[in-house]
């Protein structure tokens, strides 16, 4: 089944994962050399740390600060 020109502009991002790294990479600086050196996995992580994006090991107790902060 063909995709119609519609449901291309519905969805503007690839599912290709290959295009996506290619292009995260790119974004952040790195040469398709440099890119080349690194697992997938260090890339993605390396990714995280320069978008600043934070692992979340596990939720954390609400306080009473963070419940007056939330009906505030």
């Amino acid at each position: 089944m063909e995709e119609t020109q519609s449901s291309k502009e519905s969805n503007p991002v690839s599912n290709r994962l290959d295009l996506i790294i290619l292009s995260n990479a790119k974004h952040i600086g790195l040469s398709f050399q440099e890119l080349n050196q690194l697992r997938v996995s260090d890339f993605i992580e390396m990714t995280d740390i320069h978008l600043g994006k934070k692992k979340v090991t596990g939720s954390k107790r609400a306080t009473q600060a963070d419940i007056d902060k939330l009906f505030a």
